[in-house]
């Protein structure tokens, strides 16, 4: 069951490298809801600085990156309802910046920035 599930993650990962950043960076309660609807006994865990949502799918935790190992696990909880509509309000578009490619002249990232690009 843990390789099934970490071929999941794999293969969504690896699909666009954008994938890890999305899902690390403001998306990793909706990476949860993902596993969720695969696997819908699993249950959100918050790291304890309130920063990042992992999935505890047969007694171990994941995210985007795969399993999480062992030693890290406890720095983890069940995630209270008190704290969700904190995790449902993370946004990776609202919150951070794309790299579109770098500048041919002079190699320095060219960006695109939610804040500043939208009306």
């Amino acid at each position: 069951m843990i390789n099934q599930i970490e071929h999941i993650i794999t293969t969504l990962r690896d699909s666009d490298v954008y994938i890890e950043h999305i899902f690390m960076r403001g998306g990793c309660y909706k990476f949860h809801l993902f596993l969720k609807s695969i696997y819908p006994d699993a249950k959100p865990y918050i790291h304890q600085d309130k920063d990042h949502i992992a999935t505890k799918i047969h007694n171990r935790l994941f995210d985007i990156r795969g399993s999480i190992e062992p030693k890290f696990e406890e720095l983890y909880s069940p995630l209270k309802n008190d704290d969700v509509d904190m995790v449902r309000s993370w946004s990776f578009s609202r919150n951070q910046l794309l790299q579109i490619c770098e500048c041919s002249f002079c190699g320095e990232p060219i960006i695109y920035d939610v804040n500043v690009c939208s009306m």
